[in-house]
């Protein structure tokens, strides 16, 4: 069978590491920041490189001379030479969804957080007590199921008639990496 080489261990994937092992590959992990002389080794052999944020150089291409294939768990391929691998005509692919909820939940919080100043708000609380907090400059606004606006502080019912605000901010992000792909 293959083997298969997946950077960044301290990133567990005991799913994945289980399918490939179970498929009867040999698995080698190793660490996120290994050196690019002990990687450029392992990889000699290598048919497949799996790999997040470990940066898969030329040299570590033109040293693995079996490789087949070079998979980002994760969005962008920046880390990878991808002129050395398309010279080799090695495919590099990525997990363009990786992640998604969780970044949609960040902004989201973020936005939030920026809305309501908690900065500010935390700072004052932890050097004076208890304070009232300044009106907000922004704040969520739910809709009921018959459209009719709802209060500034949506009630539980009115979330789950309206839903979470996921959805919008997984489409808002889709939208914002679509205007970024247009030349």
């Amino acid at each position: 069978m293959a083997k298969v080489v997946r950077t960044d261990r301290e990133l567990e994937l005991p799913g994945v590491d289980a399918g490939l092992r179970t498929a009867g590959h040999e698995l080698v992990l190793l660490p996120d920041g290994i050196a690019e002389a002990r990687l450029t080794e392992e990889a000699s052999d290598a048919q497949l490189i799996l790999m997040c944020y470990t940066p898969i150089t030329r040299r570590v291409i033109e040293g693995a001379r079996r490789l087949k294939g070079i998979v980002k768990y994760g969005v962008g391929i920046d880390a990878v030479d991808i002129a050395a691998a398309q010279e080799r005509g090695i495919p590099v692919v990525n997990v363009p969804e990786y992640a998604e909820e969780t970044v949609a939940e960040g902004a989201f919080a973020l936005m939030m957080a920026l809305a309501k100043n908690l900065k500010k708000l935390e700072k004052a609380m932890s050097t004076e007590g208890w304070v009232w907090p300044e009106a907000p400059l922004a704040g969520v606004r739910a809709r009921g199921q018959d459209g009719r606006r709802g209060r500034s502080r949506p009630h539980r019912h009115e979330l789950r008639a309206h839903g979470d605000g996921l959805s919008h901010a997984r489409a808002f992000l889709r939208s914002v990496r679509r205007q970024g792909d247009a030349p």
